[in-house]
């Protein structure tokens, strides 16, 4: 019953509601980095000049871009699903979406979140500070220890590859990527989900002719 209540507010938005609401709140986090910035005299760290990363920068970003899918993904295999269960969010943000669309999307999130929390507000609070902010952010996330130890984790690895890197791009590409590895699986499962379900939805029809 209390589950129920609880995912009452998310079966009440539709899928183009919840990413028109993820457009506006990345829209925010832009302008708050750029207010902050202009403010407080932050430096802007985006220089395309800069995107010629070094091997072992492109190792330490992709590396790091692959491996959190692949352990949420392990741990969905492994882990009791409630563990893991984010109330359907993500599964309505990336579950109709097309590939392009995702890459389109959570490349606006990277570049969103980056420059607000590692380009600007580690730039102002430090490292710590700013990874329990971004952590606490992801309120969904609050009461799933699971889910927000890995937030916390991520928010903190990425902000040690900026400084030991001192360069955007590094930690840019990681969390594009892992947010769209993240969100394609998501649609693929979405989409071998309907095809099951109208395979047997066919095969019950076919059975009651």
């Amino acid at each position: 019953m209390r589950k129920s209540v609880k995912n009452n507010w998310i079966d009440q938005i539709t899928p183009k509601e919840l990413l028109l609401n993820v457009y506006f709140s990345q829209s925010l986090f832009m302008i708050g980095a750029f207010g902050l910035a202009f403010f407080f005299k932050v430096s802007f760290p985006w220089e395309l000049n800069a995107l010629d990363l070094s091997v072992d920068e492109w190792l330490l970003a992709i590396s790091t871009g692959l491996f959190l899918p692949f352990l949420s993904i392990q741990l969905k295999k492994r882990l009791p699903e409630e563990s893991l269960d984010d109330g359907g969010i993500n599964e309505k943000i990336f579950g109709s979406l097309s590939y392009v669309h995702i890459f389109f999307l959570t490349g606006i999130i990277a570049f969103a979140e980056e420059w607000l929390f590692r380009g600007v507000l580690q730039s102002l609070l430090g490292l710590f500070l700013t990874s329990i902010i971004f952590a606490v952010l992801h309120v969904r996330y609050i009461k799933k220890p699971v889910l927000f130890s890995i937030v916390c984790g991520l928010s903190f690895w990425l902000g040690m590859i900026y400084e030991m890197t001192d360069n955007i791009w590094v930690p840019f590409i990681a969390h594009f990527l892992i947010d769209f590895i993240s969100g394609c699986w998501i649609a693929n499962q979405n989409k071998s989900n309907i095809n099951i379900t109208d395979s047997e939805s066919r095969s019950v029809g076919q059975d009651e002719e």
